[in-house]
């Protein structure tokens, strides 16, 4: 508590410089001030109560005294602040004082070292170079010490013959001193060799000497080494390793270590190479052999040859880096150009020959499949020498692609050796495939009567002269095709098989010559010539040119437009137009008295040829047409080439139909040709009820004629062909009516008739035809409206718009044409006409 004549020491103690209010807030000692006074006497109330009274001079006299203690305490500041004022100037000076000395200082040290490093300098300018003499001088006193000792081991070979320290070196147990005597040797071999010379005596026999110790050193390393190699020492082998390197770069001890490999020495695995033991299994024989089993066919006894190396090369490829170091990466690339010549290339060829013994689709079958697996070999064996870190420089890699490229390079960029030989394959395959039905109806296709009925039109149309001569260039490749595969003697085993049962077919034919059997084949549709036969060439062609992209990608483009011809000449030339040939010969004996019993089931095959020309384009476009995006102008050739044999067979297609519709149409004018004058001018009403024998007979030809195209010929061709069979009806029977005398009842026999041509023609549904039909129609009822409404008729319906002389003749051949007042209105009319 604070007396009345003094401050609490405790609060004195707070109003120091050293302690000032000792950490408390002004407010919280003001109020720890106040809590120490306490109420100092107590007082009544009016009421009688008590209440205490507080005394204010404590608090008055403590805060004066605080009041003193903090001008004291401020006046105290104050004085220090000056004081510390005035010696910071002082120091402040003082520091002035020393940074104008320590720059003059800098400024004298400054000159000094710069007189030193010009000191310095010069006489590094003449100790450089003493130290390169020094340097020059130590190398040549070792070469002087080396060449006295190597001389010296050369003096005892030309004194006695040999070198007892040399001798000592070479049987040491420790490969450093062999290493010593391996280099030693090496510089003493070149120094004979550079010494010997016929004008100094013996130099020569010293040589031999010497190098016969070197070959003597050598193989006894080498021996070790392969010893050590038996007995897996690797470090043995990895000491003898580096001796020989030094002595000789290594080379035969690495040539050496592949010599005496087990994996080449082995007459068990050499045997196996042989030729006489490479036999290929009869099922994979079958589907090499197979045109129709696509795919890549692998050999099992090559793939399990291959993993074999495979297995080997690993194993040992981690010996070869432990025991030849920094040589690792060399030896492999021996290793695996040893193996690539041993037992890669000679079983390799062995198979493809194997194969070409077979056929030529073997051949480039398992040229190409080897060329697959052999790829497939080297990435693997890549990632492993990558993964094993042997193949820093990608050195190793690149021995191994080009070992893996020139094996396959004798053969597939050598023509001869592999694309005359897919090209053939192809060739073979599709004459394979249509040689059965071209063989069947050789009889009806040899005149090529089409064929040579195109050109004419053609070389008279002089807008289709491109074409035309274009048309002569394919008949003359399809010849040279046809001629390049008739030789049975050329042709694969399957080829044969076929060739067999055409023969037995064609001595079936000729064995009997009868008629009726020339009628059979005629309208026999076999099943040789169909969409599955054409899409099994197709696919043919793909394989050819999967192969030919695979196996020389810089040669695909020119590759592919010459196995599109053969595609074209065998798929279109061969196949379809020889069944459009065959369409046209029997089309062109019809007889057209018997129309109506014409069996047009040869119409089957332009239904099939139009299928096959589709899917032809379409695989134009989705194989080829691609994999020649580079190559603009092998493309727009292509494009051409099929463009051109695609019109052709459209041509060809229209030439059939055309020579159809001659048919029909003779038959047509042969049935109306039957036609008797008082046909339509009956004496009897019972006549009346029956069709006339022409409408009855054309009727029949209509009906047989549609039921059997509905069956073959679809969309345009079919539309087309109804067209121009109807369109000729129609003009033809709208002559034939205006050519006959027609009574009243022969009116209505007319019209039966015509109702019967049009009742079949409207079955067709055929809008343009069902038109003319019913014009037909209403000219019938020229014959038998009363002859005061012939006027209204003519100027109705489809009258108004017909050819006024062609009515006029109509309504000549009316019974009442003659009467003088028919006569009369009729001139009116065409008074009024005209």
């Amino acid at each position: 508590m604070n007396s009345i004549y003094e401050l609490d020491p405790k609060w004195r103690k707070l109003l120091m410089s050293s302690n000032f209010l000792g950490g408390l807030t002004v407010n919280e000692f003001v109020a720890e001030l106040s809590k120490d006074h306490s109420v100092r006497g107590s007082s009544l109330n009016h009421d009688g109560t008590t209440f205490e009274k507080l005394d204010p001079k404590p608090y008055i006299r403590t805060f004066e005294f605080i009041l003193k203690e903090l001008n004291t305490l401020s006046e105290e500041a104050g004085n220090k602040k000056l004081q510390l004022a005035e010696q910071v100037s002082a120091q402040e000076l003082q520091h002035s004082k020393n940074v104008v000395e320590l720059h003059s200082n800098l400024n004298n040290m400054t000159k000094k070292y710069d007189k030193l490093d010009d000191q310095l300098t010069n006489v590094t300018q003449v100790v450089s170079p003493l130290g390169e003499k020094m340097e020059i001088a130590i190398r040549r006193k070792k070469a002087y010490i080396k060449s006295v000792e190597l001389i010296t081991q050369y003096n005892a070979f030309y004194s006695i013959g040999k070198s007892s320290y040399l001798e000592t070196l070479r049987i040491s147990p420790n490969w450093q001193k062999k290493t010593q005597a391996a280099i030693m040797m090496k510089n003493l071999l070149a120094l004979a060799l550079k010494v010997e010379t016929s004008s100094i005596p013996r130099t020569g026999e010293v040589a031999s000497t010497i190098e016969k110790y070197s070959e003597m050193m050598e193989t006894e390393l080498l021996e070790s080494f392969n010893n050590a190699y038996r007995d897996n020492n690797f470090t043995r082998l990895n000491e003898i390793a580096l001796i020989l390197n030094h002595f000789n770069g290594g080379v035969n001890v690495i040539q050496s270590f592949i010599n005496q490999h087990a994996y080449f020495i082995d007459t068990d695995l050499i045997g196996k190479d042989e030729s006489n033991q490479v036999l290929l299994e009869d099922d994979f024989k079958a589907r090499l052999t197979d045109p129709d089993a696509h795919g890549v066919l692998y050999e099992k006894d090559m793939i399990n040859h291959l993993n074999d190396i495979i297995t080997v090369v690993k194993s040992e490829s981690k010996v070869v880096k432990r025991v030849f170091e920094k040589k690792a990466s060399t030896v492999i690339q021996l290793f695996v150009q040893r193996i690539f010549a041993q037992k890669i290339e000679p079983k390799t060829d062995i198979l493809l020959n194997i194969s070409l013994s077979f056929s030529n689709l073997a051949y480039v079958r398992m040229l190409h499949a080897l060329y697959s697996l052999l790829g497939q070999f080297v990435e693997d064996l890549t990632e492993f020498f990558q993964l094993l870190e042997i193949d820093k420089n990608n050195n190793l890699s690149s021995t191994i692609e080009q070992a893996y490229s020139d094996l396959f390079s004798k053969y597939v960029y050598d023509r001869s050796k592999y694309f005359d030989l897919e090209k053939k394959s192809l060739e073979a395959i599709l004459f394979e495939k249509t040689s059965e039905f071209n063989i069947k109806h050789d009889r009806e296709t040899r005149s090529r009567a089409l064929a040579h009925r195109l050109n004419n039109s053609l070389e008279s149309s002089s807008e289709l002269q491109d074409l035309s001569h274009t048309t002569r260039s394919k008949m003359s490749q399809l010849n040279n095709f046809i001629r390049s595969h008739i030789d049975t003697d050329k042709l694969s085993l399957n080829r044969s098989n076929s060739l067999n049962r055409s023969n037995s077919f064609n001595n079936n034919v000729n064995g009997t010559n009868s008629v009726n059997q020339d009628r059979e084949v005629r309208n026999e549709i076999d099943d040789t010539f169909s969409l599955q036969d054409a899409d099994s060439m197709l696919k043919c062609v793909v394989e050819s040119i999967a192969r030919a992209m695979e196996l020389v990608p810089n040669k695909a483009n020119s590759y592919s437009y010459e196995l599109l011809e053969v595609m074209l000449m065998g798929i279109i030339s061969s196949y379809i137009e020889s069944a459009l040939e065959t369409a046209y010969s029997r089309v062109t004996k019809f007889d057209i008295g018997k129309a109506s019993e014409v069996e047009l089931s040869c119409l089957k095959y332009i239904s099939v040829s139009t299928e096959i020309l589709s899917l032809t384009s379409a695989s134009v476009k989705a194989i080829f047409l691609p994999v020649l995006s580079n190559s603009p102008s092998v493309k727009k050739k292509i494009i051409e080439t099929t463009n051109n044999q695609i019109k052709r067979c459209e041509l060809l297609i229209n030439t059939i139909l055309e020579e159809l519709t001659e048919v029909f149409f003779s038959s047509f004018k042969n049935c109306l040709a039957k036609q008797k004058k008082k046909d339509f001018y009956p004496k009897s009403q019972e006549l009346l009820d029956h069709d006339t024998l022409p409408a009855v007979e054309i009727i029949s030809i209509l009906n047989s004629l549609y039921s059997q195209t509905v069956l073959y010929l679809k969309g345009q061709n079919l539309q087309s062909f109804l067209i121009k069979i109807g369109t000729s009806l129609y003009d033809e029977l709208l002559g034939h009516y205006g050519r006959f005398q027609v009574s009243s009842a022969g009116g209505i026999i007319v019209t039966k008739d015509i109702i019967g041509y049009q009742t079949a023609i409207e079955e067709w549904h055929i809008p343009i035809l069902s038109e003319k039909f019913a014009i037909l129609r209403e000219m019938a009822n020229l014959f038998t409206v009363q002859s005061d409404l012939l006027d209204s008729l003519t100027r109705e319906g489809h009258l108004a718009e017909m050819n006024k002389d062609i009515i006029s003749a109509y309504i000549s051949n009316r019974e009442d044409y003659n009467h003088e007042r028919f006569m009369t209105g009729v001139k009116l009319n065409l008074k009024q006409y005209t």
